[in-house]
């Protein structure tokens, strides 16, 4: 694979990430303890876990699977302070949640250089989290009530169907446990955030287990007039008569009275001067008399699993969903070319009720051919949503930016009704293949994906069907000293939400990856260290006919990489995190003009290094780094965003090391964005940028039992 960056720096970097783990067990004594049996779904711990189910839907090891796979820990989340799942991915290889600055509203996930689509690529516990986005109804899950968070690298469509070409991030939820462990903690920090949270987890006899975990938040956030406010609850019941069969029922409640802020700033009045200043970090766009976010989320699902006998076993993985969204927003749309204080303002509103089912069953055979033994896994699965809306837009009065006052009034808005609907039927077949030390794999799929919509007031409809195979190959070999080279191959399918000549939705676009690397784990411990090097290809991009405006489906992007991750407990005191990623990324055959450009919200590069040492007296620190390389304001590539490297710091006291009656209450100080740094996180054109996160600071006491 030709890469467009230096081999040589490229080898450099692989030669140092894999000599870090020899040099640390040279000078320290390695202590083997007995530890539980880590699963893909068992409670982590540190920051390090050993096994996933991201990409082959089968509990396998990290180092034996030959896709570059991430995994952010339960203590991770909490050490870091993470109040959302952007902020919890931020020291994640490949992986660019920051593009939205301090908005909270959505779970927004670049991976490896693809934003396309947002918020799609987020799954919970198996299933896509069925959200529109081709809409503002985009479900959320709070991280409180998350056990882990797996990063799935490159196309995924083999075994989930519908995938962003970048990867797709897995959310894994807390489970009921047989042992007594509980959880609370209160906090408190600037712009007036309070928050509440309680955890609690017990088995009822030797057969049933619970959990009950619940959560409350409060901002004004960072930009004016607006706040956050969240609640949330998930109970939880498991069967499991014995060691082959198991029955999960879970349920995840949400309000969100208050959605925050997400709107933009113009790149002229951020990244560069406009008339001689710049906007402040916490300006504000909209009209705090008509805005508002209001989102209320119901999940229910059920998860079975048997094992008949050594040979097969069977699993099935349900869910509902339903969320109710009303929004009203005034955002800008740039500057008045007549008045240079002046900025005009458009209106969007929306409500919409989205219902949405899932479902994925699984038949398992475990069995040998000669000295090659197969794990074959033949599933179906099924994903529908539909989408009640009624939306209205139009102009709206323009701001004073210098007053801060209104200049003419909203006019009044006209409400169309309209539905949209998605559904996607797929069958696929997977043979994970071990002869001595190689790992074969190979799977392929077949998807029927639909979408529809119906637009009431106008009397039309569109409707698109496609059909499409998707396949996935890999090979690995795992040396005995814990080394493991591979070789991969997948492809993804991405439907459109752009509209061609006609009306009708653009064919979906497809992607191919060819990946290698190398993983590491030292033996006898839960260390992993990984290189991956890529090449992606996504075919059929949307692009835009400018005599017309509409769009045809040409062009591709291209996605060229690597990265580099270690997650390792280097002595008994101090555990690390480290991430490098240098991305080139292009169009290719455009029409448009943008011919061999970097798309927007697209870093060079990106690095990151978090510690956490644990002193004496139950004292505790953590420290991190993160940089963000340079990327541009738009797909012209006429203006640059600058790079910025953000600082991040923790502080934690067990009281009960200092006062026995204390067992169990502790005080945690967060702070991110350490030096207040004023940055532009991102932009989507010149027109809209975001500014950064502002300090945050939050400080937590919290009582385990």
């Amino acid at each position: 694979m030709r890469m467009p960056f230096s081999l040589k720096r490229s080898v450099l970097l692989c030669s140092v990430a894999l000599s870090l783990p020899g040099m640390t067990y040279a000078a320290d004594t390695m202590v083997v303890t007995a530890q539980p049996v880590d699963t893909a779904t068992s409670p982590t711990i540190g920051y390090t876990a050993t096994t996933s189910k991201g990409a082959t839907k089968t509990d396998r090891p990290l180092v034996t699977t030959a896709q570059s796979i991430s995994v952010v820990t339960r203590q991770q989340i909490e050490d870091q302070g993470a109040m959302d799942v952007n902020q919890a991915l931020n020291y994640t290889a490949g992986a660019f949640t920051n593009f939205a600055g301090a908005a909270t509203r959505y779970d927004t996930v670049a991976l490896r250089g693809f934003h396309g689509g947002d918020v799609d690529n987020i799954f919970l516990d198996g299933l896509r989290l069925m959200t529109d986005a081709g809409s503002y109804n985009a479900l959320q899950v709070d991280p409180w009530f998350l056990e882990r968070i797996d990063v799935i690298k490159g196309p995924s469509s083999a075994p989930y169907g519908q995938s962003v070409p970048g990867g797709l991030v897995m959310e894994t939820s807390k489970r009921p446990q047989f042992t007594q462990e509980g959880h609370f903690r209160l906090s408190s920090g600037n712009n007036s955030t309070s928050g509440a949270a309680f955890d609690y987890t017990n088995a009822i006899n030797d057969q049933w287990a619970f959990r009950l975990t619940g959560m409350t938040h409060d901002s004004k956030t960072q930009y004016d007039h607006t706040r956050e406010e969240r609640y949330a609850i998930s109970p939880s019941l498991l069967w499991q008569p014995d060691e082959d069969t198991s029955l999960l029922f879970r349920a995840y409640l949400q309000k969100d009275p208050s959605g925050g802020y997400h709107s933009s700033v113009p790149g002229e009045g951020s990244v560069t001067e406009h008339n001689g200043r710049t906007l402040s970090s916490g300006f504000y766009d909209g009209d705090s008399a008509l805005d508002q976010f209001k989102r209320r989320e119901q999940m229910y699902s059920v998860e079975f699993s048997h094992r008949f006998n050594d040979t097969w076993a069977f699993r099935s993985n349900a869910n509902y969903s339903h969320s109710d969204v009303d929004l009203d927003q005034v955002y800008q749309i740039g500057w008045d070319t007549s008045n240079p204080d002046l900025l005009n303002r458009y209106y969007s509103g929306s409500r919409s009720s989205l219902n949405a089912y899932a479902i994925d069953n699984q038949l398992e055979a475990d069995f040998a051919t000669g000295e090659v033994s197969h794990t074959v896994i033949l599933g179906a699965e099924y994903h529908q949503y539909r989408n009640s809306l009624s939306d209205a837009s139009g102009s709206a009065s323009q701001l004073n930016v210098v007053t801060g006052q209104a200049v003419g009034t909203n006019p009044s808005y006209t409400f169309y009704n309209s539905r949209r609907s998605y559904s996607q039927t797929g069958v696929y077949l997977q043979d994970e293949m071990l002869w001595k030390k190689w790992h074969l794999d190979l799977s392929g799929r077949y998807d029927r994906i639909v979408s529809q919509t119906d637009n009431y007031d106008y009397g039309t409809k569109y409707r698109r069907q496609d059909d499409h195979v998707s396949t996935r190959a890999s090979l690995l070999y795992a040396f005995d000293s814990g080394i493991s080279p591979y070789i991969s191959y997948s492809q993804a399918i991405t439907p459109q939400s752009l509209s061609g000549e006609d009306g009708n939705l653009l064919k979906p676009t497809t992607s191919e990856q060819y990946e290698t690397g190398i993983k590491y784990q030292p033996v006898g411990t839960s260390d992993l260290y990984s290189v991956a090097l890529y090449d992606l290809t996504q075919n059929d991009v949307g692009n835009r006919v400018i005599v017309g405006s509409y769009y045809v489906p040409a062009g591709k992007v291209h996605s060229q990489g690597i990265e580099l991750e270690a997650h390792n407990q280097l002595t008994s005191r101090l555990s690390t995190i480290a991430s490098y990623t240098l991305n080139h990324v292009r169009y290719k055959d455009s029409v448009d003009g943008n011919d061999g450009h970097t798309p927007y919200v697209t870093p060079n590069s990106m690095a990151s290094a978090w510690a956490k040492y644990q002193f004496d007296y139950g004292m505790s620190g953590g420290a991190g780094v993160r940089y963000i390389g340079k990327q541009w304001a738009d797909n012209e590539n006429t203006l640059r965003v600058a790079p910025v490297t953000l600082l991040d710091a923790s502080l934690r006291a067990d009281l009960g090391a200092w006062n026995n009656s204390l067992k169990g209450l502790s005080l945690q100080v967060n702070v991110n964005n350490l030096t207040n740094r004023k940055y532009v996180a991102g932009c989507y054109g010149t027109g809209y940028c975001y500014w950064g996160a502002e300090r945050s600071v939050v400080a937590t006491v919290g009582y385990d039992f």
